[in-house]
C-alpha cells in the first residue's frame, strides 16, 4: 500500500494518526521483506584486544558517532585492582582504544555488568545488577556515568526483586519513556514452565510493569536479549541458540511484545556455524534501520585477538 505524505500532512488533527499508520505500514513492509536475514556476512575482523575471558564484552556507541564500538568491562584481574572500561573504536576497525581506565567499583562478579546509553554525553554508562550478597537483600542497581570517567556513582537502589539467579539481567526502555527499566528474563525454575519476561520501572525500581510467561520453554543454550525487531522501539524478545540446534547453525528466534510473547515473528539459521567461544546479540550493527546478528569471539580465534563478526539483518 502507498501513502501520499503529502495528503496525511494536510489532513490536519488527523496528521498525527495518519504519520503512525504510515511509520507501521512501513516498518511492517521492512520486516516481511528482509528475506532471509543474518545469511550473509557483513566484517570479519580482528581487534586490538588479545584472547580475554576475565569481564564482559559489549558493542556499544560510546563516542557519538553512532556507531557501536567494542567496550570490555573487566572485572578480574586488572591492573588498577577496580573494574576497568576499555573501547575500541568502530572507526578504526578496533584497532585503536578510546578509553581505558579504572572505575569506582571494586572487582565484583556478583551479578551483572553492562554499558547504557548516557544523558550527559557520548560516553555510556556502566551498570551493574548486584543480584547476589546485597545489603539490602534485594536485586541492586548501581550506576557510574560515562562523563566522570566512571569515578562518581549517580544510582545506588535496591529493587523490587529478591535476590535470584536464574535467568538474564537487563537494563532497557520498555516503556518508552526515556529512562532504563529493570528486565528479568527467567529461563529456569519459571513459574510458567516457560521463559518468562519480568519488568520493574525505573529509575527507582520499586514497581512492576509486567510479570508474563511467552512462547519459549526454559532454555539456557544461548543468549537473550530484548530488542526492537519487529518495529522501532518494539521490546521483543530474542534468543540467538548457538548450541544444539536443529539446524547446526546458530540460529535467531524472535517473539513479538505485541503479541504478549506469544507469537513468534522470526526463525531462522545464520551464517555462522555453532559456536559458544563468545557473545552474540542482534544490534543495528550498520545503522541502516534493521538489526543485524553480531558475534564478539574472545577466545579460540584465528587471529590471536579478540574478533567481532557480523551478519546482516537485511
Amino acid at each position: 500500500m502507498l501513502f501520499n505524505t503529502k495528503v496525511i500532512t494536510s489532513l490536519g488533527c488527523f496528521s498525527s494518526l495518519a504519520s503512525s499508520i504510515l511509520a507501521a505500514a512501513l516498518q511492517s513492509r521492512s520486516v516481511t521483506a528482509r528475506g532471509t536475514p543474518y545469511t550473509t556476512r557483513i566484517l570479519d575482523t580482528g581487534t586490538t584486544f588479545s584472547e580475554e575471558n576475565n569481564g564482559v564484552w559489549q558493542l556499544i556507541d560510546a563516542d557519538g558517532d553512532g556507531l557501536p564500538d567494542l567496550c570490555y568491562i573487566k572485572t578480574s584481574n586488572t591492573g588498577t585492582g577496580t573494574v576497568e572500561v576499555h573501547i575500541a573504536s568502530q572507526n578504526s576497525h578496533f584497532q585503536t582504544r578510546i578509553w581505558e581506565s579504572g572505575t569506582t567499583f571494586n572487582l565484583e562478579t556478583d551479578g551483572t555488568w553492562l554499558l547504557i546509553p548516557a544523558k550527559t554525553g557520548p560516553k555510556p554508562d556502566l551498570a551493574f545488577i548486584k543480584t547476589s550478597n546485597t545489603a539490602t537483600g534485594k536485586v541492586e542497581v548501581h550506576i557510574a556515568t560515562g562523563a566522570s570517567g566512571y569515578k562518581t556513582r549517580t544510582q545506588e537502589t535496591g529493587t523490587v526483586f529478591g535476590e535470584e539467579n536464574n535467568g538474564i539481567w537487563k537494563l532497557y526502555d520498555y516503556n518508552g519513556d526515556g529512562i532504563p527499566d529493570l528486565v528479568y528474563i527467567k529461563t529456569s525454575n519459571t513459574g510458567t514452565n516457560s521463559v518468562e519476561v519480568h519488568v520493574a520501572a525505573g529509575p527507582n525500581y520499586s514497581q512492576f510493569l509486567l510479570h508474563t510467561g511467552t512462547t519459549f520453554a526454559p532454555e539456557t543454550d544461548g543468549f537473550w536479549q530484548l530488542a526492537p525487531y519487529s518495529s522501532l522501539g518494539a521490546e521483543d524478545l530474542v534468543f540467538i541458540k548457538d548450541a544444539n540446534t536443529g539446524t547446526k547453525e546458530t540460529e535467531v528466534h524472535v517473539a513479538s511484545k505485541a503479541s504478549g510473547y506469544r507469537t513468534r515473528v522470526f526463525e531462522g539459521g545464520s551464517a555462522f556455524a555453532e559456536e559458544a567461544n563468545g557473545v552474540w546479540s542482534l544490534i543495528d550493527f550498520n545503522k541502516d534501520g534493521v538489526l543485524d546478528l553480531t558475534y564478539i569471539k574472545y577466545q579460540n580465534t584465528g587471529t590471536g585477538t579478540v574478533e567481532v563478526h557480523v551478519a546482516s539483518g537485511n
